[in-house]
C-alpha cells in the first residue's frame, strides 16, 4: 500500500462545515472507505485535467447522496493532496491547488476544510520527506493558487492555519517555497496589468490580517535560510517591521539596533540590500501608524538609516550602493501602494535634508536602468516626473545658497 494510503488511515478527521453540507465526524477511516475516497479523488483529478471544470466535483461534494466525499470535505482535501504527491507532483500539485481555490470561491469547500486538510498532511512531513525530498515544494504548489486567487479570499492568516501542526520550527521551508512559487507564477508576472512578483507579495501581506513573521519562521532562522535576493529582502523587511511595530519612538533606535545585531549575522547586515529591507520596514510602520507623509521617517528612523548606511568603515562606492538601495526601498513601496501622490517626493526631500542620501546617489539611481539580477525585475520605469521635480528643487535651493554667499 502506498505511504499516503497508510497514513491516511490513521489521520483523525474533524467535523468541518461548509455552506451546503456538514461533515460527519470520523474517528478513523477503515481501509475500504479510504480506498474509495482515494479512487474517487484520483478519477476526479484526471477528469479535471481533461475538462478543466469542477462541475462534477461540485456535484459529488454537495448534491450526490451516494458520494463518499459529500460529507467528508476535509478527507477530500487530504486525499487530493496525497494523490498529487504520488503521481506527477510537478504538475498535479498546481492542479489540485486550482481545484481547491475554485471550490473555495464557490463556497463548496469551507476555509476550515482546506486548512485542516492540508495541515493533516503536513503533520507527517518527516515521513513524506523520505519518499518525496521536494515535499515542501509540492505542498507549496498546492497552496500558491489559493493565495493567488482573487475570489478565494485566502491570505497569509489562512496559510498560518494550513501549517498549524508544524509551526514555527518546521514551517520555514514551506513558507519560503510558497513565496518562491508566487514569485515565479505567471499570475504575477505581467506587471503592466497588475502588481508583479515581489510587489504582489508585499501587497498581499499588507492586505492580510496581521501575522508576525516568526509565526512561520523564528527570526534566528533567517541567518540559515537567507538568500541575497527579493525573497531574502522581503523576509528581512517584515522581520524588522515586526520589531518596529512593538517599539516606541523614544527607544526605537537603541532597541532595534540591539535586536538586529542579536538576530542577524554580520554578513547579512553588510549586504547593501539590507538597507533596502530596513527602508521598506520603516515605510510599512509609518503607513500602519496612520502617519501623513510629512511625518514619515522620525528621528529614530533617520538615525537607524544613517547608522547602517554611513557608520560602518565602508569604502565610498559601498556607501553609495547602500544609499541607492534606500531609494529602491522607497520605489518598491511606492509601486506596491500603486504610486500614492506626494509620498515619494516628500521622502526624497526628507532623506536629502537629513543627510541620509546625497545628491550623487540620487543621480546614480536616476541613471541606473540596468536591473540588478534577483532584485529589480518587478519594478517598472522610475517616475521621471517626480525625479525631475526633485532635481529642479535641488537646483533652485543650490542657486539660492550661492546667491546668499555672494
Amino acid at each position: 500500500m502506498p505511504r499516503f494510503a497508510q497514513l491516511t488511515l490513521s489521520i483523525n478527521s474533524s467535523c468541518s462545515q461548509s455552506k451546503e453540507t456538514v461533515e460527519e465526524p470520523v474517528s478513523e477511516l477503515d481501509s475500504e472507505m479510504a480506498n474509495k475516497i482515494n479512487m474517487k479523488c484520483k478519477n476526479m483529478l484526471i477528469e479535471y485535467e481533461q475538462m478543466q471544470n469542477v462541475d462534477d466535483i461540485v456535484y459529488s461534494l454537495s448534491e450526490d447522496e451516494t458520494s463518499v466525499i459529500r460529507t467528508r470535505h476535509e478527507e477530500f482535501v487530504k486525499s487530493m493532496t496525497l494523490i498529487t504527491l504520488d503521481s506527477c507532483p510537478n504538475t498535479r500539485t498546481t492542479v489540485a491547488g486550482n481545484i481547491f481555490a475554485e471550490l473555495l470561491s464557490k463556497k463548496i469547500l469551507s476555509m476550515e476544510a482546506i486548512t485542516r486538510g492540508i495541515d493533516a498532511v503536513l503533520k507527517y512531513w518527516n515521513d513524506y520527506l523520505i519518499d518525496y525530498p521536494k515535499f515542501f515544494s509540492y505542498i507549496a504548489a498546492i497552496i500558491a493558487p489559493l493565495l493567488l486567487s482573487q475570489n478565494a479570499f485566502f491570505d497569509f492568516h489562512n496559510l498560518k492555519d494550513c501549517c498549524a501542526s508544524i509551526r514555527p520550527d518546521n514551517s520555514t521551508k514551506l513558507f519560503i517555497e510558497v513565496l518562491n512559487k508566487i514569485l515565479s507564477s505567471k499570475e504575477t508576472q505581467n506587471i503592466k496589468e497588475q502588481l508583479g512578483g515581489i510587489l504582489w507579495i508585499y501587497n498581499k501581506w499588507l492586505a492580510s490580517e496581521y501575522v508576525p513573521l516568526d509565526i512561520f519562521m523564528p527570526y534566528t532562522q533567517i541567518n540559515k535560510y537567507f538568500e541575497n535576493d527579493r525573497i531574502g529582502v522581503f523576509l528581512l523587511s517584515i522581520a524588522m517591521y515586526d520589531k518596529l511595530k512593538m517599539t516606541g519612538r523614544k527607544l526605537l533606535y537603541d532597541k532595534l539596533n540591539n535586536w538586529i545585531s542579536t538576530n542577524f549575522s554580520v554578513k547579512i547586515i553588510k549586504c547593501p540590500q539590507f538597507v533596502r529591507a530596513l527602508t521598506i520596514a520603516i515605510i510599512i510602520q509609518c503607513l500602519n501608524s496612520n502617519n501623513s507623509y510629512e511625518d514619515f521617517f522620525v528621528h529614530g528612523h533617520v538615525k537607524l538609516l544613517i547608522y547602517y548606511i554611513h557608520s560602518e568603515p565602508l569604502l565610498e562606492p559601498e556607501i553609495l550602493a547602500r544609499e541607492v538601495e534606500c531609494l529602491y526601498g522607497i520605489q518598491i513601496m511606492s509601486a506596491a501602494l500603486e504610486y500614492p501622490g506626494g509620498m515619494v517626493l516628500r521622502l526624497f526631500h526628507k532623506l536629502y535634508q537629513d543627510s541620509v542620501i546625497r545628491k550623487e546617489s540620487f543621480e546614480i539611481w536616476k541613471k541606473d536602468d540596468k536591473f540588478n539580477a534577483g532584485f529589480d525585475e518587478d519594478l517598472e520605469t522610475k517616475n521621471m516626473a517626480v525625479l525631475n521635480s526633485f532635481f529642479i528643487t535641488l537646483e533652485l535651493n543650490d542657486s539660492d545658497e550661492d546667491e546668499t554667499y555672494e
